[in-house]
């Protein structure tokens, strides 16, 4: 009859197998988290860089149709208008109405301004984009009793 020491030779090389496969599951799974993790902090961060840069288009927007210090209307800028800000591309649409007041002395001039900054391939795992859509309005006042050739004045 065999020892039990003879029989049990070689019992400890398939439990470090085992245990080296296991561990190495384990290390290949913590890294994929970490990976994960940081493709997050970056995507979190793209994004946060992505609604600066469609605030930036909706800031660039705003000031030329109402372009400080002119005294008649400004129409839309061209729509779709596009702008690259920070490797971002920055589409600006814009859409305009002026509706008369009763008395037919104030044109009120209604801007709706939406700006898509986006980076990345669509359909892409890293693509972001944000937009941000505003509504304006500009008033001017026509004197109805000034001479003719007067200049329109900001509403108060």
């Amino acid at each position: 009859m065999k020892s039990i020491a003879y029989r049990a030779k070689g019992f400890m090389l398939p439990v470090a197998i085992f245990l080296l496969v296991t561990l190495a599951a384990l290390v290949g799974y913590a890294m994929r988290l970490s990976l994960l993790a940081q493709m997050g902090t970056i995507q979190d961060v793209q994004g946060a860089n992505a609604y600066l840069a469609a605030r930036a288009g909706v800031e660039w927007a705003a000031y030329q149709v109402l372009s400080p210090g002119s005294v008649s209307m400004q129409s839309c800028i061209a729509s779709p208008t596009t702008l690259t800000i920070n490797n971002f591309t920055v589409l600006l649409t814009c859409n305009r109405t002026v509706p008369k007041d009763k008395g037919n002395t104030q044109d009120i001039g209604m801007y709706s301004i939406t700006s898509t900054a986006s980076i990345g391939a669509v359909g892409a795992q890293d693509r972001i984009e944000r937009q941000i859509a505003v509504t304006l309005s500009r008033c001017l006042y026509l004197d109805p009793g000034a001479p003719p050739g007067t200049v329109a004045e900001e509403c108060n």
